[in-house]
């Protein structure tokens, strides 16, 4: 049942190729991606139960410069999530069906300004 779901969808994703259709889809992926963060964060800071060692060494892990990678595709990922879900609903209690093209530009515009900035704050 799930698996021929996921084939209509991925077929629905080669017809219809239009940017509606690729934020529909990064945007439940950035949603399950999330969802896994969120128990791996909880697992991280569950440390704190088993004394400031444990907790100082846990956190140590993410202070390289893998950590700043990962912690900024977590920015992209949770700002794409955001402006898409806010996008999505004033979308729908606004009824703007026909600027929703316009209003998935403007979120990805800014994207860019806060990948931009996350670079320079995470990165850099």
């Amino acid at each position: 049942m799930i698996i021929q779901k996921l084939k209509e969808n991925l077929y629905d994703l080669r017809k219809n190729k239009n940017i509606g259709m690729f934020a529909f889809w990064i945007h439940r992926i950035s949603g399950v991606l999330l969802t896994i963060f969120l128990f791996l964060h909880i697992w991280t800071l569950s440390a704190v139960f088993r004394g400031k060692d444990a907790y100082d060494y846990a956190i140590s892990k993410f202070d390289t410069d893998l950590g700043y990678i990962f912690q900024y595709i977590l920015l992209l990922t949770i700002a794409f999530h955001l402006l898409n879900g806010i996008r999505i609903t004033i979308t729908d209690f606004c009824k703007l069906t026909r600027n929703q093209k316009h209003m998935l530009r403007l979120s990805l515009f800014i994207l860019f300004i806060i990948a931009v900035i996350g670079f320079y704050t995470v990165i850099l």
